[in-house]
């Protein structure tokens, strides 16, 4: 199928596949103006780093404070993995604060570690660094003009940006093991953008057609209750009343005034009660997947132990699928022939007798970095066009060089005016969020991408 079929196709289902697509609490510090209450969300993210796979850091505390006072967000130690997210974006915490404008946020950190790629070993390989911080606490202003404003009864949100690419030091351009955590910050609302949950996984524990709810086990070791209505667009024909309890599901949507998330969208990945998610490092005929578990549920250890290179044998698998995009076209998009090094894919498959056996292979949303190649953007009309990028270590691994990037006319662009505004850009540093396609002339990957963010 040619590729501008497919463009047509997937552009059209970006308004649903990327914008479609309880933690630590406390009581206050110091009091507050008021008797009222207000609530606050804080939602994670990243800025990835090419080779790095996996980085995890405990989060202690999250404060925001301004002249008089300090509120708590967070204080219950949670270990975020930030390069999971892979520019995606997560929960990471709700509470409730004194009303007021809040100027900074301080967060409290401990334990970071570190999983980095090595694509010159046969198979790839991972390697763990137990990193040092150069300082464990970190204070960071709101942007001028924009504190985080909070209303009585009202609800914000704290947008965190953890930069990996600033962070993580490196000598002669190996990363060392000190991490110098820089974090930006964002006040944010629910219904923007950078407000929105774009990746919550896990799996059902218990749902309610009455309360229009359903219960998800979620990452970071809390529960999360999804909200549902007739707007929320379910995959593979489920609906509220169908959902298998443990199938493994994805829910993107905002964040409500009680904590909960109301989901415009909710993939049901897997209904087999396993799944392992990640990279693909290689690919060899069958197909046989080798690839980076970065994420699992169950705790499938000790046969396949969390952040660690693991090859699986997909020869049995008939079902590919990807995520938000449900119908019989699928199939032409992705499948067997299809995989290629640097997708994120999520595999699920039953666990038993310490033997995991794989049934589907899913396509998902990812993150990828890399700097603009100059003189590379192509316009087409508005925002549809491409552009091309380099430096991303498994991406332009894959591809012998710069690979393709693809934009739509629904294509969010931050920082930069559009697929135009790109071509003044240099070589920016930027980070793309999209879907990894196998081009079935060339064998390279290329991305259709859902946003495209330049880095400061």
């Amino acid at each position: 199928m040619k590729r501008s079929i497919l463009f047509l196709a997937v552009f059209a289902l970006i308004g649903l596949t990327f914008t479609a697509c309880g933690g630590g609490s406390s009581s206050s510090n110091n009091g507050g103006s008021g008797n009222s209450q207000a609530q606050v969300f804080v939602t994670g993210e990243d800025a990835p780093l090419p080779s790095v796979v996996s980085f995890y850091i405990t989060i202690n505390s999250i404060t925001v404070n301004n002249s008089s006072t300090t509120q708590t967000l967070l204080s219950t130690p949670t270990t975020v993995d930030f390069g999971r997210l892979m520019g995606l974006r997560s929960l990471l915490g709700f509470n409730q604060v004194a009303p007021g404008t809040y100027t900074s946020a301080t967060f409290s950190l401990a334990s970071p570690v570190i999983y980095s790629v090595d694509m010159t070993t046969t198979p790839p390989s991972v390697s763990k660094i137990n990193g040092t911080l150069t300082t464990s606490t970190v204070t960071v202003a709101f942007p001028t003009g924009k504190p985080l404003t909070v209303a009585s009864n009202g609800l914000a949100g704290l947008h965190m940006d953890f930069d990996l690419r600033q962070s993580l030091q490196t000598t002669g351009g190996q990363i060392n093991g000190s991490v110098n955590p820089t974090i930006d910050v964002q006040a944010v609302s629910a219904s923007e953008e950078l407000g929105e949950i774009t990746d919550f996984t896990g799996s059902v524990l218990s749902t309610s057609t009455s309360a229009n709810t359903f219960t998800v086990q979620g990452p970071y070791g809390f529960q999360e209750v999804i909200d549902v209505n007739s707007s929320t667009q379910f995959s593979g024909g489920y609906t509220l009343g169908t959902l298998p309890m443990n199938a493994i599901v994805s829910a993107v949507g905002t964040v409500q005034a009680d904590g909960s998330i109301l989901a415009s969208g909710v993939d049901v990945i897997t209904t087999d009660k396993a799944f392992i998610s990640g990279r693909i490092l290689e690919v060899q005929p069958g197909p046989i997947v080798t690839m980076f578990v970065g994420e699992e549920l169950p705790n499938l250890s000790p046969t396949i132990p969390i952040d660690t290179v693991y090859t699986v044998n997909l020869s049995g698998v008939s079902q590919y699928d990807i995520c938000f995009f449900d119908n019989w076209l699928t199939g032409q998009f992705f499948n067997a022939n299809s995989l290629v090094v640097g997708q994120r894919i999520f595999v699920g498959g039953t666990f038993q007798s310490a033997t995991f056996t794989p049934s589907l292979v899913s396509l998902r949303r990812q993150g990828v970095l890399g700097s603009i190649v100059l003189n590379s953007v192509q316009v087409n009309s508005g925002n549809l066009g491409s552009f091309q990028m380099q430096n991303d270590l498994l991406m332009s691994y894959a591809a012998g060089g710069p690979f393709t990037v693809d934009t739509g006319n629904l294509t969010i662009f931050d920082n930069v005016n559009g697929l135009v505004g790109l071509q003044s850009a240099g070589s920016a540093n930027l980070v793309v969020r999209g879907l990894v396609f196998k081009d079935q002339t060339s064998g390279h990957p290329f991305v259709v991408a859902g946003r495209v963010r330049v880095l400061p």
